[in-house]
Formats: structure tokens, sequence, C-alpha cells
């Protein structure tokens, strides 16, 4: 078989050297910004996407009516004081791994700027907070990867940040959040753009045809001088060293230890149906592979539409928690404790478990913008739990604590910014770090204080 030109430079979809990968290469040269001694390498962020119910998971409420404390029972875990459901059983058997923060809240109501909220660290401004459809912009803080990237650089030929399988969107509109923001698109991450669960993912398009000698590959860098006007149009500051991320872009290509990396075949049957044959177990799985090949940061988005079957349950919450929801969460998220435990990477891999916001303790009633929720659970951003574990974290503890409801912080309220100030603490960044973005402008990262009692 033959490839042509462009089949050559596919992997999943997704051209490797399309803009998106040339801007990843190109945040590596940015030089180093950091101020203490990192405790974690790489973070993994497994995104539940719609916003799992609170009490039905690391929060829950035995004691409250049956409609507040939902459909699970508590259980007990290995560590003493700490209860979870038997919604997620196998994560509890965790728990001595794990750090349970039960008071993060925002004010954001609507799903693409609570994602944007959550995966930045700051509030959306008021029109953003009531629209769920609002896009990304170019004007947008960065992700956490994106700031990570420019403040510590990683030392290697992979992409800084990968997403998979997909960006995510609610309805027309791709979720902000998720880019570099006014970092500027040589900040941007590596999407996939491929599911690791569908059978037929694998990687044979990032190896060259076997008729292709090397002299023949070689010529077929013209290619990196002919991209389209479209694949031209970045930054300034990313063009002028554009050659040199073109040239890294094609040795990433070439090099035996990407193919290497993305290549799910090379784990046994038995782990990989460990992880779950499905969309979040074999990105789960994937991402500890990135990671160990150098990766800095891996986010795993659950669904990729909100409308589409994910945790925004309105409608039939509890058929949909307790079949399609719980199972494959529980499987990914635990199995991935366990094999980075297992390897000796978790001490310095850090992993979130988390949703844009919570789900109302009553059924039912209305929230957000949303009044389809007869048989289900609105929004609900005043208080939900984020998982936190390795890269520095000690787990076998929870901090804070809600009310009896699981509706509103009760002890230890944490709020986004302060996660985020968590995160970037644990890689050695000081939150009050300064930056230029691409306008010129001196931007701070952040606005919170890191969780000192995670550590």
């Amino acid at each position: 078989m033959v490839l042509h030109r462009r089949e050559l430079f596919q992997f999943g979809g997704v051209s490797l050297l399309s803009s998106g990968l040339l801007r990843t290469l190109a945040a590596q040269t940015v030089p180093r910004l950091a101020t203490t001694r990192p405790r974690a390498k790489a973070c993994i962020l497994l995104y539940q996407v719609g916003g799992p119910y609170q009490a039905e998971t690391f929060d829950p409420k035995p004691d409250a009516p049956a409609e507040i404390r939902g459909i699970f029972s508590t259980i007990a875990t290995p560590v003493t004081g700490i209860r979870m459901t038997d919604a997620l059983p196998c994560v509890a058997m965790h728990a001595d791994k794990i750090a349970i923060l039960r008071g993060v809240h925002h004010t954001i109501r609507c799903h693409n700027p609570a994602i944007y909220c959550s995966l930045v660290g700051r509030e959306a401004t008021d029109p953003m907070a009531i629209s769920s459809r609002t896009a990304a912009r170019r004007t947008d803080h960065p992700h956490y990867a994106s700031v990570v990237a420019r403040l510590r650089p990683p030392e290697t030929s992979m992409p800084f940040h990968v997403i998979m399988p997909n960006t995510t969107n609610n309805g027309p509109s791709k979720s902000p959040g998720l880019l570099g923001g006014y970092l500027g698109a040589a900040y941007d991450p590596f999407v996939l753009g491929a599911d690791p669960g569908e059978p037929d993912f694998r990687v044979d398009s990032l190896a060259a045809p076997v008729e292709v000698d090397a002299n023949r590959l070689e010529s077929r860098q013209s290619l990196l001088d002919r991209f389209d006007s479209a694949r031209r149009s970045v930054d300034r500051a990313s063009v002028e060293s554009m050659h040199t991320h073109y040239q890294r872009a094609f040795n990433m290509l070439t090099a035996p230890q990407t193919r290497t990396a993305f290549d799910l075949s090379r784990e046994s049957d038995r782990l990989r149906d460990r992880y779950g044959r499905h969309s979040q177990g074999q990105s789960a799985l994937l991402a500890r592979r990135l990671v160990e090949a150098g990766v800095p940061f891996v986010s795993v988005f659950s669904h990729v539409d909100v409308d589409r079957g994910s945790w925004d349950t309105h409608q039939n919450h509890n058929v949909r928690v307790r079949e399609t929801l719980c199972p494959p969460a529980d499987q990914s998220f635990s199995a991935l404790l366990d094999d980075l435990h297992t390897r000796g990477m978790l001490d310095d891999t850090l992993v979130i478990w988390m949703g844009e916001f919570g789900r109302t303790p009553r059924g039912g009633v209305q929230f957000s913008n949303n009044t389809n929720n007869s048989t289900g659970r609105d929004h609900w951003c005043n208080c939900y739990s984020v998982v936190l574990a390795g890269g520095g974290v000690r787990g076998g503890q929870v901090v804070g604590s809600s009310d009896g409801h699981s509706a509103y912080p009760r002890e230890r309220p944490v709020h986004v910014s302060e996660l985020s100030a968590t995160l970037f603490h644990l890689f050695g960044i000081d939150p009050r770090a300064q930056l230029y973005d691409i306008q010129g402008q001196f931007r701070t990262i952040c606005d919170g204080n890191p969780v000192m009692e995670l550590f």
C-alpha cells in the first residue's frame, strides 16, 4: 500500500503537522520561570463533563432525606473516617491515595463558562456566565497546561499538552478554557481527535510506509514549507521561529518513541481490560503511557459533547448514573491510581478527578437556564467535590465539608482559584508569577492561594 503525502502525516484523523502540534512544539522554546522545587512532573486530568452529583460520589449524606442522598449506599474505605458511596467501589479501595475537597465552589451556572472557569481558575465575566454557548477566544485566560508550559517548559520533543479523545463542546460551541488563550497559539494543545476506546484505534500512520526509504522521506520535508494560509495564521511570536518547529514536528513524526508512546497494543490484554475497553478506560491508559514518555499534561474528557450522554443528567438521572456514568468512571480512575502506584509514578504524577460543577441536591428544580429537570438534577456550582492524588498531595484525607444536604460549604470552602494555585504550586510555580501575553500586557497567572492542607 502506498500512502499519499498528506496521509503520511496523519495520526488518528489529526495531522501531526497541524498548527496545533507545531504550536505545541513552539511553546517548548520559552525560558523557564519558576520559584520552587516542583513536586509534580506531570498531571493527568480526568474531566467529568457535565458535572457529577457530589452526594452520590465523594460526599455522601446517609442521614439526609432519600431525595438528597441519592440512590447509592454509603460504604467504608480503608481509611478510618472516610466514607464514600458504592457508586465508586473500586476508587473507594484507594482512599489512602486520594485527597477529597468537599467544598469547591464558584458562581457560574452554565456548562461552557463553568468549564472555562474550572480549567483556567478564573471566574468568567457576567455576559459569559449566563451563556452556555460561549466559545473560546484568544483573549481568554490560558488552560493550566499552557501556563505550566510557559513557565516550566518540558525538556522533551513530545507535546506539552495532549487532549483526548477530543475537545468537548456544548451544542454548537467548543468549550473555552482548553487553549493557550492570551499566551498565543503556540500554547494550544495537541488534540488527539480519535477515541482510544474504539477497536480500530491504531498508530500505524505514525510510521513511514515500508517502501519509502530515508532519502525519499527526507525529501517529503518540503511539505513543511507549503502549508496553506490557515495553518500560517498564528501569532507573530510563533512565526519567527516556525521553521524550527517544522523541523521538530518532522523529527517527532519520525522518532520511534513517538509511535511507541501512542501504541496501546504494547499493553497486555489484562491491563487493558482492567482499565476498561471503553473511551475513559483506554484514554486513561494512554494518558499514563504519554506521561511515561515525557508528556507533562494530559486531559481526558469523559465525553466530547455535554448534550450526549455526559454527567449532565437533567433527565433519567438515576438510570444514567447507575448504568452508564459511574461504572466506567470508577473502573478507569481506580485502574489509573493502581497502575501509577505500582509503577512508582504516583509520587510525581498529579491526578485530578473533577467536573465543571455538581448537581442540585433536590431533583426537578431549576437553578441554571435549563428547565428540563423533571427526572433529574440541574447544575449546582455552590458546592461540589474535587479529588486529587499523587504529585505531592497527601492521600487519605478530606479537606473541608459541606452542609447536611451537600448544598453549601460548611468548613474550608475552596474556590477554583485556590485549586489552580494548588496545581501551580505542585509544579513548582509561584501562583503570583507574572508574564507577558501576546499583546505585551503584564499578567498574573492566578488570584488564589494553594490549599496547603493537601501537603
